[in-house]
């Protein structure tokens, strides 16, 4: 293959990030070629929502879908932390970060997923130099000096430049390349679920912590005045399990004690999902003309929206290399291409994994020197506007 024709890349996985990613190199003529064993139908009845901070927004409006999304996203104007986790040793207490302590409106925007993956797909639809492979994944793949050769479980065989794996934390094709990761479970199942509630939300998520994990309620942008939000719950097995076996009506009993009436009366509107919640991370993020992305390469809590905000930031970061390569007609799978890659995103995700970790283990803990301590450092941050812009503009990736 030689530099003329290496302008193809392979993705496996087509998610969110699958789906940015591939609408961000389509946008620079490099013909794309997806693969998504799922049926994407069943996305549709998905309820969930991110919380994307403003890089990803930026993105959006890069691609040119942001007016299309706007209308349906909320925009995320306070970030509150409630700690009552230590109230038998002292009065809780609480911080609220505000984006124009540097200089922004909002932080971010609460997007429902199922209508930004049928923007993202649709626009990809329209483009000639993208190619859905519906129902079929890759089952084998070999690098070679020039090229990268895919099998597919259909029997497809196609050649690139690049193939990047958007496939989630037990991405195949990392197994096959044989790349270690670090990994960590809490014994902690993560739970989200939609609320109505009697109080607005005025723009603000309120994180509560007490032991087990954080219970966060993230506003939506709907037709009620402001009267419902997502919840993400996460605390032990045994503590998510009984809850998600609970009827409504006792459910909701349960919600309102942990919600501290912060909304008021709070109601479940909706299905509830979980999931087990982990850190892992991959030693490496490249190999010979393959990149890792997303969930293939770092799953951590959610936690502080920064799971596929980080993710994103991977997707930025590629594009960026891939435009640059593409100017001084390179190609793209080289190794001196991923190697950029390979120094600008491990040491970043490595950091934003351990921190979030550390974040987690500090939120669920029930130790009462720990939760003391906890208290202490939010009534410090109220007292240093100079930490918390520093712990605002961190959280942003700036």
């Amino acid at each position: 293959m030689n530099k003329k024709q290496s302008n193809k890349v392979i993705i496996s996985g087509l998610g969110i990030s699958g789906l940015i990613t591939a609408s961000l190199l389509c946008k620079e003529k490099i013909k794309i070629e997806c693969f998504e064993p799922s049926d994407l139908s069943k996305f549709a009845s998905d309820q969930r929502t991110t919380a994307f901070l403003n890089p990803a927004i930026a993105v959006f409006k890069e691609i040119g879908i942001w007016k299309k999304i706007e209308p349906l996203s909320q925009p995320l104007k306070e970030m509150e932390i409630v700690d009552i986790g230590h109230s038998k040793y002292g009065d809780g207490s609480s911080i609220v970060f505000e984006p124009k302590e540097i200089s922004l409106e909002n932080f971010g925007y609460n997007v429902p997923n199922n209508f930004l993956r049928s923007e993202l797909l649709g626009w990809l639809k329209k483009k000639k130099n993208f190619t859905l492979h519906k129902g079929d994944s890759i089952v084998d793949h070999y690098a070679f000096d020039d090229y990268i050769l895919v099998e597919t479980a259909k029997g497809k065989k196609i050649t690139g430049n690049l193939l990047v794996s958007c496939e989630g934390k037990d991405s195949a094709i990392r197994k096959r390349e044989k790349i270690k990761t670090l990994k960590t479970s809490y014994n902690q199942l993560a739970m989200v679920f939609q609320v109505s509630h009697s109080k607005k939300h005025k723009d603000r998520t309120t994180e509560i912590l007490d032991s087990g994990g954080p219970f966060t309620i993230i506003p939506l942008r709907t037709p009620l005045n402001q009267l419902r939000s997502t919840v993400v719950w996460l605390d032990n097995l045994d503590v998510i399990n009984k809850a998600y076996s609970l009827k409504n009506t006792e459910f909701n009993s349960v919600i309102s004690k942990k919600s501290m009436g912060i909304r008021g009366n709070i109601r479940l509107a909706g299905k509830r999902q979980k999931w087990p919640v982990s850190s892992q991370f991959s030693k490496t993020l490249t190999s010979k003309r393959i990149v890792l992305i997303a969930e293939s390469a770092h799953v951590m809590p959610p936690t502080g929206a920064q799971g596929l905000n980080t993710s994103v930031e991977d997707i930025i970061t590629l594009h960026n290399i891939c435009k640059k390569a593409l100017k001084n007609d390179e190609d793209l799978g080289a190794d001196g291409v991923l190697k950029q890659y390979q120094i600008k995103r491990l040491t970043q995700t490595g950091s934003k994994v351990f921190g979030i970790h550390l974040l987690n283990k500090i939120s669920m803990t029930e130790n009462k020197f720990l939760k003391i301590a906890r208290k202490s450092f939010l009534m410090y941050l109220n007292q240093s506007p100079f930490l918390k812009r520093t712990l605002i503009k961190v959280g942003l990736g700036k």
